[in-house]
């Protein structure tokens, strides 16, 4: 290794090093507000329950990998600022352009710490924030003394057929007041059946002990009562039904796919799973946008210091990124735009605005 790569080896090591330790602070506080402003939600309702205190630190951790995966844009954002502000006010950045640093250079140097970083989001979101908010929904579920009268119905779709359900208990193996609607390919109605009550056993399934059954002829409505019968197909377990009552479950890549693709118990539109999906491929890409979005700072006069406006238009254009990808990935889950599109729009728009600032700020 000659004496120059060995240099930027090391340079390499101490940005990524830097950059990596103000994000996870960045991080720690946002993640820490957001853990607060929750629990001043939920203490009331932990404390009916007499959950205690243990409840609350209980409900904080299982909260903790959704919220992670949520501020990692706003922390890359804020780590991003704070670390090239300190070296172009400590002149750090113009001694590395004297040393023939370039701007692109600079960038290609920090984008190790976004791979870091990237890695450890969609590892949380694949494999920790899954559990993570099952375990939460289930214990929740469990705790509440009226799970089973709440009447917080719900629909999903399941094996070709439209099921309705009341309200579930018991860490969702039990629920209260189902009604099953099968259907033929084409979609018309040819059956239904109803019961009061189902119970979740690991290897029979979903047990009605009594079901009313209405069958659909070309003259007539033909009434049945029926006992001890499966119900539900046994793709519908208990953490589905979970996930199914959640208005924004956090699904794992292969739970997405199966949805999507082999006919798996849905309760959201085609279009909310598409764009799910390609959520974790995107984080890279808008992880870069920020760090792009922050990149003028280097700019700065260095006798201008704190003064500079730039800093507070980097965070401005950060925000207003998130604001505006919020906006078309509602577009997207609507259906409205293409998953593809709504995904990929908000960072093309980023980038060409971060690339527009920097030659704006090189021509200064």
């Amino acid at each position: 290794m000659s004496e120059t790569q060995a240099s930027r080896a090391v340079l390499r090591t101490h940005l990524t090093r830097s950059f990596l330790s103000r994000t996870l602070i960045c991080g720690a506080i946002l993640v820490s507000m957001m853990e607060i402003l929750g629990l001043l939600e939920m203490t009331t309702p932990i404390l009916e329950r007499h959950l205690g205190a243990m409840g609350m630190v209980r409900y904080a951790l299982l909260r903790l990998p959704s919220l992670i995966y949520q501020t990692l844009p706003l922390s890359t954002l804020i780590g991003a600022l704070f670390l090239l502000m300190q070296m172009t006010l400590n002149s750090e950045t113009a001694s590395l352009r004297a040393a023939g640093l370039s701007t692109r250079r600079l960038l290609l140097l920090l984008l190790p710490a976004i791979g870091i970083i990237s890695l450890v989001g969609i590892a949380t979101q694949e494999v920790v924030a899954p559990r993570a908010e099952l375990a939460l929904a289930k214990w929740w579920n469990r705790t509440d003394p009226h799970a089973a009268g709440s009447g917080h119905g719900f629909w999903f779709h399941a094996a070709g057929d439209v099921v309705h359900i009341d309200s579930f208990s018991d860490g969702g193996r039990r629920i209260t007041k189902v009604a099953v609607y099968h259907r033929i390919p084409g979609g018309d109605l040819v059956a239904a059946d109803t019961a009061p009550e189902l119970l979740y056993d690991p290897k029979t399934g979903w047990q009605a002990t009594h079901v009313r059954s209405l069958a659909l002829r070309s003259n007539r409505v033909d009434i049945d009562q029926r006992s001890n019968i499966t119900l539900l197909p046994a793709s519908v377990t208990p953490d589905t039904l979970i996930q199914l009552s959640q208005n924004y479950p956090v699904l794992s890549f292969w739970s997405l796919w199966s949805i999507l693709h082999r006919g798996g118990a849905s309760s959201l539109p085609k279009a909310t799973y598409r764009m799910a999906l390609f959520a974790p491929f995107t984080l890279p890409v808008s992880l870069c946008a920020m760090l792009f979005l922050a990149l003028p700072v280097i700019y700065i006069p260095p006798r201008t210091g704190t003064r500079s406006l730039l800093p507070i238009a980097a965070l401005a254009a950060g925000f207003g990124f998130i604001v505006l990808q919020g906006l078309i990935q509602a577009l997207g889950n609507a259906g409205t735009l293409p998953a593809l599109i709504a995904v990929t729009a908000p960072p093309a728009l980023a980038f060409l605005l971060g690339g527009a600032w920097i030659v704006k700020m090189e021509e200064k």
